[in-house]
């Protein structure tokens, strides 16, 4: 039985996580009340627990509050952005109903290619803005590249929320209980998942040299002739410490 309780035990460590996890969503929650400042919120979350899944533990609240602060400035203005761009995403959309018939499906199937394109980067822009140092131009840019370029993993990451928002909304029961999962730990969960996979993602593109200091099996390397092919779109990136 002391063994049960020992800090060190497996079942100890994941209540621990599953306790940061909870914290950490109620920060993300709470942050993004302003609505301006989600951005900022959901980088300050992405920032964490990529840093959990890469083994370099640190304390959430001084981690949240750093990363909120230092991504302030340039996850808000790709929010902002990126909000207006839904709104107008959507007016379009709502405005296809009033074409003629044969015009209607062409403008939706057009609207429906950006849509995609929205949501690519929707995915990708706040961990990498996470992870990487950038301007505005150039991470709106990478980001989405780096999406295309790792399509099965892209499709993996949206796919988790998705699947959980439709189990939420299957029927009245799963409503009660996934409104409570999401407000207790649902976005830092979806976080946490991801940042498993994005931390597979972003390793291509991390300085060649500290994956070397790391020597980590999980780190990929790429070929460098691969490593060429794939890095040469991507303008000027710059890791995090």
């Amino acid at each position: 039985m002391s063994g049960f309780f020992n800090m060190d035990s497996p079942v100890m460590r994941f209540l621990s996580r599953v306790c940061d996890l909870m914290i950490l969503n109620f920060m993300c929650l709470i942050c993004c009340i302003p609505i301006v400042t989600i951005g900022a919120s959901v980088t300050a979350l992405y920032s964490v627990t990529l840093k959990m899944v890469r083994g370099e533990e640190s304390y959430i609240f001084k981690g949240f509050f750093k990363a909120f602060k230092e991504n302030f400035k340039i996850s808000t203005i790709i929010w902002l952005i990126l909000a207006l761009l839904g709104l107008l995403i959507f007016a379009d959309y709502k405005a296809t109903q009033f074409l003629p018939d044969n015009m209607k499906n062409i403008f939706r199937i057009l609207v429906g290619v950006v849509i995609t394109f929205y949501l690519l980067l929707m995915t990708y822009v706040f961990p990498y803005v996470a992870r990487f140092e950038n301007n505005v131009k150039n991470t709106v840019k990478n980001a989405l590249l780096i999406s295309i370029l790792n399509l099965p993993q892209t499709i993996l990451v949206v796919c988790i929320p998705v699947g959980l928002v439709f189990i939420t909304m299957f029927n009245s029961t799963t409503l009660v209980y996934g409104s409570l999962f999401w407000f207790l730990i649902g976005l830092s969960f979806i976080a946490f998942c991801n940042s498993y996979i994005f931390r597979k993602v972003f390793s291509k593109y991390e300085p060649q040299e500290e994956a070397e200091e790391q020597g980590n099996p999980d780190d990929y390397t790429v070929p460098e002739d691969e490593l060429l092919d794939k890095q040469e779109p991507l303008e000027q990136i710059e890791e995090k410490k």
